[in-house]
């Protein structure tokens, strides 16, 4: 990303959250995360008391609508003649607050902004781990991280993703033509 203007992250909720409610703008992110680690590795069953933290750079698409991919896409397997099934509402565990934003991907939740995305489809995201403030291949981490699962509620072959990120871990966003950076996301 190029040149960045400096932001706190209140400033970046309140850039964001000003933006208007354009259909499916791309956005270049820089997110760093630390991932909701099990207490013991599963292998050693050894408990875990160090810090993994996840840098993550990757193209994302706001102001797109979940329900409506899921739609769009059981269309598209449709006429490519595969079966689809049925869509099912899930439970939405991070319901966002949009009433003081221009936009319906930036707000806030328990009065922390965040924003939901949906990562691009052609975006080959590039992370790295830190264990402890060092960088670690994923496959020298304990095993202690989330394992992931697909959707099974969307009837679709191809799952639709849908992320929510708190505005205070987004180290640099791209969006609109102009680079962001978070100086308090460390």
């Amino acid at each position: 990303m190029k040149n960045a203007i400096e932001v706190t992250t209140d400033e970046l909720t309140t850039i964001l959250k000003a933006m208007p409610n354009s259909i499916g703008s791309i956005a270049q992110v820089l997110q760093f995360t630390e991932p909701k680690c099990n207490k013991k590795d599963r292998d050693t069953k050894e408990a875990f008391t160090s810090t993994i933290k996840k840098l993550t750079a990757l193209k994302v698409l706001v102001n797109t609508a979940y329900e409506s991919g899921i739609v769009n896409q059981a269309k598209r397997e449709l006429a490519e003649g595969k079966e689809v099934g049925e869509y099912t509402k899930g439970n939405n565990t991070m319901p966002i607050d949009f009433e003081d934003s221009n936009n319906e991907f930036c707000g806030t939740f328990y009065g922390k902004g965040v924003i939901q995305y949906r990562p691009f489809d052609n975006s080959y995201p590039k992370t790295k781990f830190f264990l402890d403030g060092k960088v670690t291949e994923k496959a020298k981490l304990p095993n202690v991280l989330p394992t992931s699962s697909k959707a099974t509620n969307q009837g679709t072959e191809k799952e639709i993703s849908w992320r929510k990120l708190y505005i205070k871990n987004i180290r640099k966003i791209a969006i609109n033509g102009i680079v962001y950076k978070n100086i308090e996301c460390k």
